[in-house]
């Protein structure tokens, strides 16, 4: 059995493998079938993610690509994702920057132009998500304009298949 150090207590633990609620991104993903450090004697638990540029691709993209409206989390890491600040991102949305930060932490809602509007800005904005331009032009039509219905995202992120459960 691999054995890796724990990064909270530095003890030797074992590496298995399992499911890992990604939070790090504040998002609700879950990363699937992961290489995980878990440590018996502190309870904590590390994973190992080898292609993390990958990664945070395939996360946008399902982000993305999602049928229902985004929240204000979402548009948050999409924004980080493009190497936006608030303010240059707003201006490319046609929105004051102070909309845009009441958006991102949930004190407004987006509205239903202004949500396709942020997925087509972050496909051009992205060279590794240009390419999914017209997957995300056919998905239009089968897009809801409420976030009532939140699918969690689920990544495996040795195949970076996408789902949604």
């Amino acid at each position: 059995m691999r054995r890796e150090q724990c990064s909270n207590c530095n003890s030797p633990a074992p590496v298995e493998r399992g499911n890992y609620q990604f939070e790090e991104m504040g998002l609700p993903v879950v990363l699937q079938r992961i290489k995980l450090v878990k440590c018996a004697r502190c309870g904590n638990v590390d994973p190992i993610i080898p292609h993390m540029n990958d990664l945070m691709h395939a996360l946008a993209w399902a982000v993305i690509g999602q049928p229902s409206k985004l929240d204000g989390r979402e548009i948050r890491f999409l924004r980080k994702y493009v190497g936006k600040s608030a303010g240059e991102f707003a201006k490319l949305l046609h929105v004051d920057h102070t909309h845009l930060s009441k958006v991102e932490n949930e004190h407004t809602d987006i509205g239903d132009t202004t949500d396709k509007l942020v997925r087509f800005v972050v496909v051009n904005l992205s060279p590794k998500l240009k390419g999914h331009v017209n997957q995300l032009l056919a998905s239009l039509p089968s897009m809801k304009d409420s976030s009532e219905e939140k699918l969690e995202i689920q990544i495996n992120p040795d195949t970076m298949e996408i789902q949604y459960a």
